[in-house]
């Protein structure tokens, strides 16, 4: 088990505790301390965290709603391991929804204030490339596809995209980005952002598809070596 993290047993009064697990909890899954496939084992958690079971019963439930666990018939909470196959198809499924609502945003851009919110976008992307903090990336590619979502007026369609995520994947995908898949990452939202403010749907839908299939490759690589 990972070494104990004395800070958590003070905390145990604040009604944020569950919370403070689950992030903890999260980073040791990414990190690769917690192994997909590994049990875990709420009396072995409560001693490393110096906590007690009730609290990390809590966790784990949350957890489990995140998709970082699964719990198993007699064997209870283990790290999930998502297989090649279902990273794939959530990233097909992720793709359509995507295009949807790019579709979608294109044709509502002559709305007040779309169009403003599509060069604010641009903007946001250049300075991202001006500042060349790859590593930050996560934060802007979240406001990137939630700004998206918003403008296409489909009230349901982040909700939708939440019930076919692996975040765990996510974690992973975007803390190992390369400059260049950086880069491509970027570019591909230059050219989302420039065919929704131009109210071409087509290209909107497309680009979009394009952009969330380009993920597979490498989600599947990650798949793969959670599989050893």
């Amino acid at each position: 088990m990972a070494e104990a993290d004395p800070g958590i047993a003070r905390k145990a009064a604040n009604p944020t505790l569950a919370q403070t697990l689950v992030e903890q909890i999260e980073q040791r899954i990414v990190r690769g301390d917690y192994r997909p496939g590994e049990r875990l084992v709420e009396a072995e958690l409560a001693a490393d965290f110096g906590v007690g079971r009730g609290s990390i019963r809590e966790a784990l439930r949350r957890l489990e709603a995140n998709r970082y666990i699964r719990f198993e018939p007699n064997r209870g909470a283990m790290v999930s391991r998502p297989t090649a196959k279902q990273v794939t198809d959530m990233l097909r499924i992720r793709g359509a929804i995507a295009g949807l609502g790019a579709r979608a945003a294109a044709e509502r851009i002559a709305l007040p204030g779309h169009r403003d919110t599509m060069r604010s976008l641009l903007a946001g992307i250049e300075q991202e490339l001006s500042d060349m903090h790859p590593a930050h990336h996560r934060k802007g590619n979240g406001r990137f596809h939630r700004t998206l979502n918003e403008l296409s007026g489909i009230e349901d369609i982040g909700a939708l995209m939440d019930q076919v995520n692996i975040p765990m994947l996510y974690e992973i995908y975007f803390r190992d980005l390369t400059e260049d898949q950086w880069r491509t990452n970027l570019d591909d939202h230059f050219d989302l952002a420039r065919a929704v403010l131009a109210g071409d749907g087509d290209a909107a839908e497309a680009i979009a598809k394009r952009h969330m299939h380009r993920m597979i490759e490498r989600a599947t690589l990650i798949a793969e070596r959670w599989a050893t």
